[in-house]
């Protein structure tokens, strides 16, 4: 069957909800036609990107899953960090069923991730599956780099794939596995994206000098990206391996934590890997998110910071201020937050939101990793290998900036002193949670760490209106994996993961 690289011109206009499209022609390129030009390649390993972002994708077809990706509502939602919100207790209703782990095949978040990340590994297999040598005046430099960047996304969207939903169909053409039928064991999946990783590294450059590529795949991002399969896995030693990689790049925390996020530090050195977004663009390249997560009659209101997040942050704590906005707050538009925006809990996201008009047009990157997790991943793994010592070394890098920045520098934000490996560990998971807040980190720390079943359980003080501790009858232990949605289940002829 011949792969299809759909590239589609759109832009659309959004006030709330309800959507007021205006459709540019679409064009599609289909292997018949495309691979003979050195800017074919570049259109395809540009469209491999694509499915990282969160770019409007010329529909909003929440039932089919197709129209934007879905971290937030697994990473996030899902967590203890976040509710729901939107306009109303019905408003995305399967974003609700997520939150209280009434999860069914059918939802179409589920359909969301399995359909984004596949369709970055068909167009990462789509260009590796190409002899860009034999093209006349591609250059070898820029087709090696290239390769590279497609194994590191495949390997992207697999590592994705594979901890959402455990076994899944590993397409990998130049191994002949190209049977999406079959679901391959988590073990071999993984050993494919070591291998896709490796090969990557092989590929890859140390950096880009140019602001048109700052965003594209790095050997670093290879390294880093290959930690956090070691890390999901407890590997202890071989992340720290990576991340020693990582290190020897020049990734520096930014002064200012609030820069990563306000579009002001995107190109100065704590990113490691993000998805790109620009605003004033025609077709549209700003972030979408920008409009769901802004507050009611501003936005949609979606992702709203929960009680219980702004309780963990430690007296003074600037981080706060630019997670969040709160009451006493100026907005983004330069009025003054009002909490009766966020009816719900009297709060609203504010990482990777930007003051812009259209505001479905969002102009700031949304990161998947930076330095800063990579620092509290080696706290982790020295914590976990009985090394206190290099573990409380890790998290006062990350608390010394913001601690620089603390109300009361001399007294807010202590250095963590304990060496008692449980403490460590509890200390790392705070510093983990107040610094990646709102990231799409907190639901997988939750379920790696063996706490989801406590932090998630079934609430007493549980309000359904509200969503506040609505985690319905707890997390389980089959939730661990998200099911395989029902209509690929039923279309290819998958066995359902267990308990749904």
């Amino acid at each position: 069957m011949k792969k299809i690289l759909a590239i589609i011109l759109v832009i659309f206009s959004v006030s709330s909800c309800t959507k007021q499209l205006e459709k540019f022609p679409q064009g599609k390129l289909t292997e018949d036609n495309v691979f003979t030009q050195p800017n074919d390649f570049l259109m395809a390993i540009d469209a491999a990107y694509l499915p990282l972002t969160n770019r409007f994708r010329g529909d909003w077809d929440w039932d089919n899953g197709s129209s934007i990706p879905r971290d937030w509502v697994i990473g996030d939602v899902m967590s203890d960090d976040a509710v729901k919100g939107g306009g109303s207790l019905g408003d995305q209703e399967d974003m609700r069923r997520m939150q209280t782990f009434s999860i069914f095949p059918e939802n179409n978040n589920v359909l969301g991730v399995w359909r984004f990340n596949y369709k970055g590994v068909d167009a990462a297999n789509t260009l590796l599956s190409q002899d860009g040598s034999k093209v006349a005046g591609l250059d070898a430099a820029l087709w090696k780099r290239m390769q590279g960047e497609a194994y590191f996304l495949r390997a992207f969207y697999y590592f994705r794939l594979v901890i959402n939903f455990g076994d899944i169909p590993l397409l990998i053409p130049e191994k002949n596995l190209k049977d999406n039928s079959v679901r391959t064991p988590v073990a071999q999946v993984y050993e494919q994206i070591e291998s896709d990783l490796k090969q990557a590294m092989t590929l890859l450059p140390l950096s880009y000098i140019d602001n048109d590529n700052y965003h594209r795949a790095t050997t670093g991002a290879a390294h880093a990206l290959l930690a956090k399969t070691f890390l999901y896995r407890k590997r202890w030693q071989d992340c720290l391996n990576e991340i020693a990689e990582v290190e020897k790049g020049n990734y520096i925390l930014l002064d200012k934590f609030a820069d990563n996020f306000n579009g002001a530090g995107e190109r100065m050195g704590e990113i490691i890997f993000a998805a790109r977004h620009e605003s004033g663009k025609t077709p549209s390249q700003g972030s979408v998110l920008n409009a769901v997560f802004a507050p009611q009659g501003k936005g949609w209101g979606f992702e709203i910071p929960t009680k219980d997040l702004v309780n963990a942050f430690e007296p003074g704590d600037p981080r706060i201020a630019a997670t969040l906005f709160q009451a006493g707050d100026v907005y983004l538009d330069g009025t003054n937050y009002d909490p009766t925006w966020s009816p719900i809990t009297g709060y609203n996201v504010r990482k990777f939101m930007s003051n812009v008009s259209p505001i479905d047009d969002g102009g700031v990157d949304f990161i998947y990793i930076r330095l800063a997790d990579v620092i509290l991943w080696k706290a982790e793994c020295h914590a976990n290998l009985d090394m206190p010592g290099d573990a409380k070394t890790d998290i006062e890098r990350v608390r010394a900036r913001a601690r620089k920045y603390a109300a009361n520098p001399a007294t807010n934000l202590p250095a963590v002193t304990t060496s008692d490996k449980t403490q460590l560990l509890t200390a790392i998971q705070h510093e983990r949670r107040v610094e990646l807040a709102m990231e799409g980190h907190r639901y997988y720390d939750l379920v790696r760490w063996d706490l989801a079943k406590t932090v998630l359980a079934k609430a007493a003080d549980a309000d359904p209106l509200k969503g506040i501790h609505d985690y319905g009858n707890g997390w389980q232990t089959y939730h661990q994996l998200l099911p395989i949605p029902q209509r690929e289940a039923d279309l290819l002829g998958l066995k359902q993961n267990t308990g749904y």
